[in-house]
């Protein structure tokens, strides 16, 4: 069964794999929407179940393998998810259930470098806007097909978004308490491309070579991020897009600089071997301090014409002592190199980014 989009449901290559695989128009699920609703992981669990599908392939964005995933848990252990949550809990540690049941394979063609297909964590949103994370390595992507060619179809404003939230997860993996030296190695080598690959679109220059820079640049920072786990930033971005209507991507992209602001004094060795990287990547970029790195970092938003601050994005500035409150209960907060210790912390956070 195919995951995807609508939109990815109705283009030329998801027709053309359809149909390449022979499969009738039921075995294509394409209600995969913004922030992966839970609501479309059981949709897609039932339609599965009713097919006896044996494998299932995503097509499209993070989205569409955070569903992919989804469906996988569920047919696995029956439609019990929220059996299977990642929850801190109070004393601060971090609960993670696992299924051990048989899972289906999945192959995930991803068309932008989210990383989500790379990952075993994903999330699922409620209709409220609540934003559930699960871990479980047994239902990531089994196989991985990157097309540079398919990649340079998608217009370039997505594309620099889902870049946005790759770069982050290398950053992330480069200062994380629980970095290694396997996340660390990939997180190195995915600097480079990845800055290299958004500042030619950016530019209006890209050629395959630099989404072949991408592609790649978003495989090692999805490696890197499996190892090390994600902190502070994305956190915020897990709770902050889907409650103000913004994508995972531009979430990332506005409050990234604003997070690496706030890690400085516990991450000044990492900010500045990112700075040394950035360097390589080739595209005349200089940065020779942290405070550089993170300049250099959010210069690739202006240049693609990103919003730069929540408030030119049409966030409330209201809505944000409420979401700091809830982004302090988040798993990933364990794993950050500067301790956060209240609400208020990360409310002066978002209001910097407002």
């Amino acid at each position: 069964m195919l995951v995807c989009s609508p939109r990815a449901g109705r283009s030329s290559e998801l027709l053309k794999l359809a149909s390449s695989l022979g499969l009738t128009d039921e075995s294509v699920f394409s209600e995969v929407g913004l922030h992966a609703p839970l609501r479309s992981a059981f949709e897609g669990w039932q339609r599965a179940r009713a097919l006896e599908a044996d494998c299932l392939i995503s097509f499209g964005g993070g989205s569409a393998s955070d569903t992919m995933k989804g469906i996988v848990l569920a047919c696995a252990e029956d439609g019990r998810l929220l059996e299977f949550t990642l929850e801190r809990l109070p004393d601060g540690t971090v609960k993670n259930p696992l299924s051990t049941r048989p899972k289906l394979p999945g192959i995930a063609i991803p068309t932008t470098v989210s990383g989500a297909d790379i990952t075993p964590a994903f999330a699922l949103t409620e209709e409220t806007g609540k934003k559930i994370l699960f871990r479980d390595a047994s239902v990531a992507p089994r196989v991985l097909v990157y097309d540079p060619e398919l990649m340079a179809s998608v217009p370039a404003r997505p594309m620099s978004e889902s870049g946005m939230n790759a770069l982050a997860h290398t950053i992330e993996a480069l200062y994380s308490k629980a970095r290694n030296p396997i996340s660390s190695i990939h997180a190195r080598e995915a600097v480079p491309l990845l800055y290299r690959g958004l500042h030619a679109i950016a530019a209006g220059s890209a050629q395959r070579d630099d989404y072949t820079a991408l592609a790649l640049g978003a495989y090692y920072a999805g490696v890197a991020i499996t190892n090390a786990r994600t902190g502070l930033h994305h956190s915020i971005c897990h709770k902050l897009g889907p409650a103000v209507g913004l994508t995972h991507g531009l979430t990332n992209s506005i409050v990234l600089p604003h997070v690496l602001q706030f890690n400085l004094p516990a991450a000044r060795e990492e900010l500045a071997a990112m700075a040394e990287l950035i360097g390589n990547a080739g595209v005349g970029v200089t940065a020779r301090t942290p405070e550089e790195a993170i300049a250099a970092v959010q210069g690739l938003s202006k240049r693609a014409g990103l919003p730069t601050r929540l408030r030119d994005a049409n966030v409330s500035r209201e809505k944000l002592p409420a979401l700091a409150q809830v982004i302090l209960n988040e798993p990933g907060l364990a794993f950050n190199p500067r301790p956060v210790e209240s609400a208020a912390q990360i409310q002066a956070l978002l209001e910097s980014a407002w």
